[in-house]
């Protein structure tokens, strides 16, 4: 049967890929807003990104890696743990960032954590590829 996507993935698993994708494209606005000098709305859509992936985070890939990692998956083994490790590394940071940005005024304080976006971007960017890849490879066409 097929799911949402096209694939063999339970619903759940459909949801939080288009939550990925819906994510990561937020972040392509949140950069173009950037560019064009709306940090506020920048900050927004960041955010909003930010709680995208973070409950489809909590809610279907946590679950579902637990159920992997006991079952053991051929082949991906190396690959759920470096994606969940970057994961976790990615909302970390991100959740960081964005509580500080909450929680002071703008100004000079949301300019001093700019060095860290572009590489943050491009690692949340590295763990929604991973993880599209591990959804392909879990749940063929």
């Amino acid at each position: 049967m097929s799911g949402l996507l096209g694939t063999t993935a339970p619903l759940a698993s459909d949801v939080s890929m288009l939550a990925q994708l819906v994510a990561l494209a937020g972040l392509g606005v949140g950069f173009i807003l950037v560019k064009r000098r709306r940090v506020r709305l920048h900050g927004l859509v960041v955010a909003l990104s930010f709680l995208a992936n973070l409950a489809s985070t909590l809610l279907v890939m946590v679950p579902v890696a637990q159920r992997l990692f006991r079952l053991g998956v051929s082949g991906l083994g190396l690959v759920i743990k470096f994606h969940a490790l970057l994961g976790a590394v990615v909302v970390g940071l991100a959740g960081y960032i964005l509580v500080e940005w909450r929680l002071q005024e703008p100004g000079p304080t949301c300019w001093q954590r700019k060095p860290w976006m572009l590489p943050l971007a491009l690692a949340w960017t590295a763990q929604v590829i991973l993880g599209m890849l591990i959804y392909l490879r879990l749940y063929p066409t």
